[in-house]
């Protein structure tokens, strides 16, 4: 009998053509990819590190304060620097003038957010008002905060922040060991009033659980336009079960509590006014202004909007608020000659019979530079979120990449200044031009915090009224030395002070009487 060979059924010749689909696959894989980089390196793109085939340049970027590496490359590259993560191309601005020539003078190009795959498509985050894609839905959204944080509209919220800053003073005089849990129901209880009506009397307030579990689990989980899956998107197909696909998992985790975050709140709103009772808030009058016929007659659209923004309003200021004062905190403990200046100052024109109000703001310079220094010092948010180019686009005759992730190194642009690594608040007394960090802190252009005058304004009143009520200094040990903390940050996309000591104490009797509420 004669062997003609494996049959087409045989496992031989199976291998064999497994074997050359996958030969012909990674071909064709590396010529495409071969193409993308000498089509890159055709156009004339603006200056970066050399990147590696295939990866670009991820090995060059560290996943810790990638903004002090950015702020590195401005001597080495300029202040345009260009990079591409894989196959992403991603630029770099580490100037205020760059920052301002696109993002701002740009922006009907520049105002586009990139896919956030972990975030958006398996966290459940689309619906936020941050990441909501540039549109007549992000033009919608911003309506919608406008109406309740816009320059005029903040003065009627003035009476919320003043009944929470006589809480959290009171707070701080009955349990001062727990300041960073003070300051925390402070943020929280503040905008928690203002979005949903809620009285917020402690941490243990199941909105503030909820949505402190959804922020540290995003956390956990990756920075927007720092994970894997964002640039590879093909791997949001992997099976949850794959060696690989432990994002997928922890994802889910996250996304339940994410909807939680946004739908609860929400829905306690919502069954309230169903029920008669109307306590005013942002999400009972936009309620109102999309249903006049009753919230049972909302569609959708209007219950996934509203949620939005009321969810993303109640995140994103409870934490940057909370990372300002406690910056503010901890310069105050490491500079004692500053906390006495601003105090003297504060007694000057407050005394100490009565709470800062804000008619006494433009007579406290000094304290406006103090506040100034906090937020150049650690810059709340270092790299602001990243914006998308909706277009090709050439500057300083560079080709940028249509689909590109702009970022904004606002780290780097408030280094901008002599002696950057000191806390100097006379720096602003001494030069009057210096950028103010309430111009870039908040973004730019289109895509700027539509919150900024609410957050500015209840930074201002938290910090003036602890200068004027309590005495802020070092704690000590068991043989009565100073305890001087290190000024230690925790890295995330909102950059928090590591915990530290401190000792705070009010400065005379009166100041209960004075925070009666």
């Amino acid at each position: 009998m004669i062997d003609f060979g494996p049959s087409l059924n045989t496992p031989m010749l199976g291998e064999i053509i497994s074997s050359f689909s996958l030969k012909v696959f990674v071909i064709v894989s590396l010529a495409y990819i071969t193409y993308r980089e000498l089509s890159f390196r055709r156009k004339r793109l603006p200056p970066g590190p050399t990147p590696l085939l295939m990866i670009g340049n991820v090995l060059q970027i560290p996943s810790i304060s990638p903004q002090k590496k950015f702020a590195e490359w401005l001597d080495v590259y300029g202040d345009v620097v260009y990079l591409r993560i894989f196959q992403q191309p991603m630029l770099i601005l580490n100037s205020l003038e760059a920052a301002q020539d696109l993002l701002h003078q740009r922006s009907s190009i520049y105002s586009d957010r990139p896919n956030f795959v972990l975030l958006n498509d398996l966290m459940g985050w689309q619906n936020a008002s941050t990441h909501v894609r540039y549109g007549p839905r992000f033009r919608r959204h911003r309506r919608f905060i406008h109406q309740t944080f816009n320059q005029r509209a903040v003065e009627t919220l003035r009476s919320v922040q003043e009944k929470e800053i006589s809480h959290l003073i009171q707070d701080l005089i009955r349990e001062p060991e727990q300041v960073a849990q003070h300051l925390q129901r402070f943020t929280a209880a503040t905008i928690m009033k203002i979005t949903y009506g809620a009285d917020v009397k402690s941490n243990d307030d199941p909105f503030v659980q909820l949505a402190q579990r959804a922020g540290s689990l995003t956390i956990q989980s990756g920075t927007p336009a720092a994970t894997l899956v964002d640039y590879i998107p093909i791997m949001r197909y992997i099976p949850s079960w794959a060696p690989l696909a432990g994002f997928k998992r922890n994802a889910g985790i996250v996304k339940e509590a994410v909807d939680s975050m946004f739908n609860i709140p929400y829905e306690t709103v919502k069954g309230q006014m169903a029920s008669g009772i109307d306590f005013p808030c942002m999400t009972s009058r936009l309620m109102k202004a999309c249903s006049p016929a009753g919230v049972h007659y909302l569609s959708l659209e209007d219950e996934e909007d509203i949620k939005g923004v009321a969810g993303t309003m109640y995140a994103a200021a409870e934490d940057t608020t909370h990372c300002i004062l406690s910056t503010f905190i901890l310069a105050m403990v490491l500079h004692p000659e500053v906390f006495k200046k601003a105090q003297a100052e504060m007694d000057d024109v407050v005394g100490m019979d009565r709470l800062p109000t804000f008619e006494d703001r433009s007579s406290l310079p000094y304290l406006e530079c103090v506040l100034k220094e906090v937020c150049r010092w650690n810059v709340p948010v270092p790299l602001g979120l990243p914006h998308r180019l909706m277009n090709v686009d050439v500057y300083r005759n560079y080709h940028i990449p249509k689909g590109t992730t702009v970022m904004a190194n606002i780290h780097s642009i408030l280094q901008n200044c002599s002696q950057p690594q000191l806390f100097r608040p006379e720096r602003y007394i001494e030069d009057p031009n210096l950028l103010d960090p309430a111009d870039v802190i908040y973004g730019f252009g289109r895509r700027r915090c539509p919150g900024r005058h609410f957050g500015d304004r209840t930074v201002w009143l938290a910090a003036a009224s602890l200068v004027c009520t309590m005495i802020i200094s070092k704690t000590k040990d068991e043989h009565g030395n100073d305890i001087t903390p290190n000024a230690t940050f925790v890295n995330g996309f909102v950059r928090h002070p590591s915990e530290f000591p401190c000792n705070i104490q009010p400065r005379s009797e009166r100041i209960l009487m004075m925070t009666s509420v």
